[in-house]
């Protein structure tokens, strides 16, 4: 197997500037350029990545922290993620809380040990300051955020809260539920929606019932437990907001026991996952720009690692409704 004093030698120049041509820094001259490419295309040369960040003191791998890899949404997220860090030359870590704070505090240890060069995160149920104390490259998604230390991607969400409820007053709803959470920590910006949302409702002059679910459990098991039990307590809900996966088993419930949708009952979904656009009805949903928010995540991370200090904190991208036959 070659090495790289073979390319060297064959290229006639030293090991010097073919570190510099593998690793695109430095000045080397054109023609130089060409025969160590030449030289290390005919030796079939592959360098050796684990010492090339060894010496940059970089391993190329961006963390993902996520609640919960099979839900939909975070599903999404990391796919688009994965997607943008390797068009950038990076390779991605997923790690999957699976709810438990020990393990989000192991994944903020490992990046503390340097064994990533950043970490992109979904999932909070640490404390903000957990994150802070790891002085290292962190962009969170859907938190506050912390100038100087921590910046955040996310959405309009107060403006989406506000789009959900409009829609279902417009379609005749006059009590609606929504799903929320049962804990509701200030660093979280997704809960605006949930405010806003029962804020228009109420302004609307219709009836606004809050369901609170466990924070952080993403269980279909869970969902469908709480769905049951609401159709039972509020049998004439005419309206319901919620994320697209129980939207979707709200719907599927309430029309196993008899229910006409959107006749009975009309539904807004979050999120505008792919799960969302093969049901039937078509469901009306306020949808996040996933992919945006993906890129915008890992470019500021990257640039970051890279020395550059942001120019803002945060970075808010607009969300938009997209009518289906649930509230038609």
């Amino acid at each position: 197997m070659a090495g790289i004093q073979d390319v060297a030698k064959k290229a006639g120049v030293g090991i010097g500037t073919v570190s510099r041509v593998l690793n695109k820094n430095g000045y080397v001259s054109e023609e130089t350029r060409k025969k160590v490419e030449k030289a290390i295309e005919d030796l079939n040369y592959t360098p050796n990545e684990i010492a090339r960040n060894l010496i940059q003191n970089r391993t190329n791998i961006i963390a993902i922290i996520v609640p919960d890899v099979a839900y939909p949404y975070f599903a999404e997220l990391t796919s688009e993620i994965e997607k943008c860090l390797r068009e950038h030359g990076y390779k991605a870590m997923i790690c999957n809380t699976s709810e438990e704070r020990s393990n989000e505090q192991a994944y903020l240890d490992m990046l503390s040990r340097n064994m990533v060069d950043g970490i992109l995160t979904a999932t909070h149920s640490l404390n903000i300051e957990n994150y802070i104390k790891t002085h290292n490259p962190i962009v969170s998604f859907d938190t506050i955020e912390v100038d100087g230390e921590i910046p955040v991607i996310t959405v309009d969400h107060k403006r989406g809260g506000e789009l959900a409820a409009q829609e279902l007053l417009n379609a005749g709803c006059r009590k609606i539920l929504q799903f929320r959470n049962r804990e509701m920590p200030e660093h979280f910006t997704f809960f605006d929606r949930h405010e806003e949302f029962e804020k228009t409702v109420k302004e609307g002059g219709s009836e606004c019932i809050n369901e609170y679910v466990n924070w952080n459990d993403f269980n279909l098991k869970h969902c469908e437990s709480v769905i049951e039990e609401c159709i039972r307590k509020y049998p004439d809900v005419d309206g319901f907001f919620s994320t697209d996966s129980a939207v979707l088993s709200y719907m599927k419930i309430a029309q196993l026991k008899g229910y006409k949708i959107p006749q009975d009952i009309k539904f807004v979904a979050y999120d505008g996952t792919s799960i969302v656009y093969s049901a039937y009805p078509t469901v009306t949903v306020v949808a996040q720009p996933i992919k945006e928010l993906a890129c915008s995540g890992v470019e500021l991370l990257l640039d970051i690692i890279n020395g550059k200090k942001p120019e803002k904190y945060r970075i808010t991208h607009k969300v938009k409704l997209i009518k289906g036959m649930t509230t038609s």
